[in-house]
């Protein structure tokens, strides 16, 4: 059973929530528009932000939900499992490199943060704040993406050094993290270059500033 569950989190972290949205209500297909990418900043750049916040929430979901239900629920009482982040990871491996789009997926920043939400909201909420610090800071989602994964496997890290917190959670943050920094190889060279996209989410936050300034 217990590896049955870990294919089935594969599958539902492989769905394309991204691919599927764009095409039932823009007829386009994500792959083609902007930078190809199923993740969900293509999704918000691309397709505005109704579709661009459903993909986030998707795709957010669909890790945690698993780890959600073993934790909370007594759906699983009785049944012989792996720690409940093996399967979030299977999601976050699903969604990075989805068997039926040639393993070709998105960078596995939301479905990492979902599958630490659901197993430890407050590190996630924590992680997020660093998140939106760093990219109101630089305009990179690539750059706050990066900084926010290192961060969870330094403060998981330190966590467990210091109050011998759960080992599973050092080993699953440090594996989404690895993915996390791989997926965006491509980023990197272009920040490198000069051409990494920038973002506008914090931009009327600024006008507001200098308004009241």
């Amino acid at each position: 059973m217990k590896f049955v569950l870990v294919a089935l989190s594969y599958l539902l972290g492989s769905i394309p929530f991204s691919l599927l949205l764009g095409l039932v209500f823009k007829k386009q297909d994500i792959r083609r528009l902007g930078s190809g990418n199923l993740g969900t900043t293509n999704a918000f750049r691309v397709f505005g932000k109704p579709i661009g916040f459903a993909v986030l929430f998707a795709d957010t979901l669909k890790s945690g939900l698993i780890v959600f239900l073993i934790l909370h629920t007594r759906l699983f009482d009785g049944v012989a499992l792996f720690h409940p982040l093996v399967y979030g990871v299977a999601a976050v491996v699903g969604h990075c490199f989805p068997i039926w789009l040639t393993f070709k997926g998105g960078k596995g920043v939301a479905t990492s943060f979902g599958l630490l939400l659901a197993y430890q909201p407050f590190i996630a909420l924590s992680l997020l704040g660093v998140f939106l610090v760093t990219e109101y800071l630089t305009r990179y989602v690539s750059v706050a993406s990066t900084v926010a994964a290192l961060s969870a496997v330094v403060l998981v890290a330190v966590l467990h050094v210091a109050w011998r917190a759960d080992l599973g959670l050092v080993v699953a943050t440090v594996v989404a993290t690895s993915i996390i920094v791989v997926r965006h190889r491509a980023n990197y060279r272009r920040l490198c270059a000069g051409t990494e996209h920038r973002v506008h989410l914090f931009d009327l936050v600024d006008r507001l500033f200098k308004k009241a300034s």
